[in-house]
């Protein structure tokens, strides 16, 4: 169960600040300016702030942390007395070191206390943003197959194939991708004959799967193909090309391939972490 990661509205204008301040780098990673954060943080010494962040340094170290992937020195050209420049220390802070350095400054501070509350919200996002992410693909996939294993289905019906023989013509998929028939490809798997291999199959297979019966139509349609017999020969040919393709390329057979957790279950976490998907605040 997610948190409560509700923000005081006393809170509200330092994290916000700390959002407005925020930058995002080119793998889209989150980052911040040391000297930028240090008096959002309450800090107003450059001196004292530095000293949390070497703690926060040292945090990482004691937890087998590279720290120097977390804290980058870098350099920030300054204003001084009568036009004068001066080049100061600075560090890029990842998300992960901003956390630290809060946790690791007093908590009575009530600046302190609001980053804390604000990289707590960042962290848990970023938890269910990652979390999302496998899932969402998962299930984008799932719902393709479903849509491709209808379209392929009806150009077999255009081609000659009967209702009574769509699942003879489907077998031919399995007999050519995993060298077995579908039913054999749930008992390897350790499935029932009633459930249904897409619903517990990861994203290689599903697009493996995918891949094929999109194929299968094009080539079906753009041939010209007729007749069951002929509509099932093809569909079996490509099948095994697609195999050829994975085997070449040193993938696992999708025969080999692990099940999944249950996609019913991928649904509902998905619907769970949107209604715990915590909110930045607002000014």
């Amino acid at each position: 169960m997610a948190q409560n990661l509700e923000v005081t509205p006393q809170y509200r204008h330092t994290m916000k600040h700390l959002e407005d301040v925020k930058k995002i780098n080119s793998d889209g990673h989150d980052y911040w300016l040391a000297r930028e954060i240090s008096t959002i943080f309450g800090y107003p010494t450059w001196r004292d702030f530095e000293a949390v962040i070497e703690r926060a340094r040292a945090s990482f170290e004691g937890n087998k942390i590279d720290p120097s992937h977390q804290i980058v020195p870098t350099h920030k050209v300054m204003g001084v007395g009568k036009g004068g420049k001066l080049r100061g220390k600075d560090y890029f802070l990842s998300r992960p070191a901003c956390y630290l350095i809060a946790m690791n400054g007093h908590p009575s501070k009530p600046e302190i206390a609001a980053a804390q509350a604000y990289f707590a919200v960042q962290t848990r996002l970023r938890e269910v943003e990652e979390q999302k992410s496998d899932d969402e693909k998962r299930l984008e996939l799932r719902e393709k197959v479903t849509k491709s294993f209808k379209v392929v289905s009806g150009v077999a019906k255009d081609a000659g194939v009967r209702n009574q023989m769509q699942a003879i013509f489907h077998d031919a998929r399995y007999l050519g991708l995993y060298n077995m028939s579908a039913q054999d490809v749930k008992v390897k798997k350790g499935l029932r004959a009633k459930d249904n291999l897409f619903d517990r199959a990861g994203p290689l297979e599903l697009s493996a799967n995918e891949f094929q019966m999109n194929l299968a139509a094009d080539v079906i349609q753009k041939e010209g193909i007729r007749g069951e017999k002929q509509a099932i020969q093809k569909n079996r040919e490509l099948a095994t090309d697609v195999r050829k393709v994975m085997e070449g390329s040193g993938a696992t057979m999708a025969e080999n391939l692990p099940l999944e957790e249950p996609i019913k279950d991928v649904k509902k976490r998905i619907k769970q972490q949107q209604k715990a998907l915590p909110k930045t605040p607002n000014a």
